[in-house]
């Protein structure tokens, strides 16, 4: 496959994902494939936030606190446990979407069996990841915070006296925490986008999936970062269009359910009890829907969008990674005969197809 530059690669991709996700004009395959691109995207990157409470609870008597303790205890734990079955749900979904790009193939369940032991290896790299990530950028993140919480013990409960100084101090943490988040994000992007095709495809260990793309970021640097660039505005693009768009089939989708939720009111508000129970269950019902509706857009959008994000970064590693190049060459350009059957080697990654 011909090496294409960050920017020649977008068109390809599009073209590829519509192909993918409209060409056989279902809406039931655009809603399958949109949700495991969704839940992928937010499942897979150590998206919960988990926080503990302080040590004091100042202002609550100590009877309300010692039995608060055992409630957000419990809160907390509950939370971890959601967002590691989330975390493993979202990383082996990545796989799953990976290989339904790669391959056209829609078949998710088949997909999703072939994964587990990859699975552990792509969890494993993440969370080593993040680790040494905040081991690193701790010299810039903990002075931030301690400058930013003595600031504010200095300042009491009062207005800050010296207004300059205050705004600086906001400015300064929020800095440090944005220069943080991007420097993370943007690894984390190179590993999901670079690192994890050699997980999928050849079974490779930690230690190889990392040097492979280190070796892609020594190796074309330039084309490498305007990528992530590229890849941060079609971002904000996205978001806009797909918010717009959203809120404009919420008014769309609000006239007729408003419109049913009007004829109950002045059909059985004065229907005394039973009129005003009927009248609520109506409008819960009309709720319902409302949400689902949105949910499933919700998902038809940005799961378009992050399946195309997935197609972009294959079309940009396709002429940098043969095993890659080739499954796209034989869609873009396919052989008569059709794909094999397929033959799954030890470590469980697709077929190559037919020359």
């Amino acid at each position: 496959m011909t090496t294409l530059s960050a920017t020649e690669a977008i068109t390809p991709a599009w073209h590829y994902t519509k192909q993918l996700l409209f060409t056989p004009r279902r809406w039931r395959l655009l809603l399958k494939i949109g949700a495991v691109a969704f839940f992928a995207q937010m499942g897979g990157g150590l998206n919960g936030n988990f926080s503990t409470p302080g040590r004091h609870m100042h202002g609550v008597p100590n009877e309300i606190s010692a039995m608060l303790w055992p409630i957000l205890l419990a809160i907390g734990l509950a939370s971890l446990v959601i967002g590691l079955v989330l975390l493993y749900i979202g990383s082996r979904l990545q796989f799953v979407l990976f290989e339904v790009v790669l391959r056209h193939d829609t078949t998710v369940a088949p997909i999703w069996s072939r994964y587990g032991s990859a699975t552990w290896r792509w969890i494993g790299l993440k969370l080593l990841y993040f680790l040494l990530a905040f081991l690193c950028l701790s010299p810039l993140l903990i002075p931030a915070i301690i400058y930013f919480v003595r600031y504010f013990r200095s300042v009491g409960d009062g207005p800050p006296e010296h207004l300059a100084g205050f705004f600086v101090t906001i400015a300064f943490f929020v800095l440090a925490l944005f220069v943080a988040i991007l420097i993370i994000s943007c690894g984390y992007v190179l590993l999901a986008d670079f690192g994890l095709p050699s997980l999928a495809l050849e079974g490779t260990p930690i230690r190889e999936t990392v040097r492979r793309v280190w070796n892609l970021l020594r190796a074309d640097t330039g084309q490498v970062l305007l990528y992530l660039l590229m890849r941060f505005i079609l971002g904000l693009v996205a978001a806009f269009i797909l918010e717009f768009g959203l809120a404009l089939l919420c008014l769309i989708a609000l006239i007729p359910l408003g419109g049913l939720a009007a004829v109950l009111w002045f059909s059985l508000h004065h229907g005394g009890l039973a009129g005003h129970i009927l009248m609520i269950a109506g409008w819960v019902v009309l709720g319902v829907i409302f949400l689902i509706a949105f949910f499933i857009a919700a998902i038809m959008g940005f799961g378009y969008f992050f399946t195309f994000l997935e197609a972009y970064a294959l079309f940009f590693l396709g002429g940098r990674y043969p095993m890659v190049g080739q499954y796209l060459d034989w869609f873009l350009v396919p052989p008569p005969q059709p794909i094999p059957p397929p033959a799954y080697p030890p470590y469980n990654s697709p077929p190559l197809p037919s020359a």
